[in-house]
């Protein structure tokens, strides 16, 4: 098993912050993205509205979460040592494959979980943004 990613919020204020955090880097990346795609002042003014700052900052955040990676029994033994109930698991992917990789959100006593045979980068892109659109997104906007 092994971990990619920069952080993993244990408190709902911990991942406010980090989500806080993102926004200034969502700003600028937007901002330079624009600047080589050559929009000027007025095209920039018209086309970047706030859900654009917005969704830069939201896919930021989500690609900087810990994922763990490992076999299946892997995920199973950390489940079993975790805490976590069987009934706190989102399970997204086939039962049928052997890698799963994974994201514990205690405060919203969440795993969010995905199966993969070959492609881990994938897995773990898909992870990252279900992680996101079914437990942070509730937490960040209710």
């Amino acid at each position: 098993m092994h971990t990619k990613g920069a952080f993993a919020p244990t408190t709902r204020a911990e991942a406010l912050e980090r989500y806080e955090d993102a926004g200034p880097a969502a700003r600028v990346v937007v901002r330079e993205t624009t600047k080589a795609m050559e929009f000027d002042a007025d095209e920039y003014d018209e086309r970047v509205r706030p859900e654009v700052i917005e969704t830069a900052r939201d896919a930021i955040f989500a690609e900087l979460l810990a994922v763990h990676v490992g076999d299946r029994s892997e995920f199973e033994d950390w489940l079993a040592e975790s805490g976590f109930a069987e009934s706190d698991v989102v399970r997204l992917g086939s039962e049928h494959v052997d890698r799963v990789a994974w994201h514990a959100v205690p405060f919203a006593d969440a795993v969010i979980a995905t199966t993969f045979q070959d492609e881990p980068e994938a897995a773990v892109g898909t992870l990252r943004r279900n992680a996101f659109g079914r437990v942070y997104r509730d937490e960040f906007y209710r």
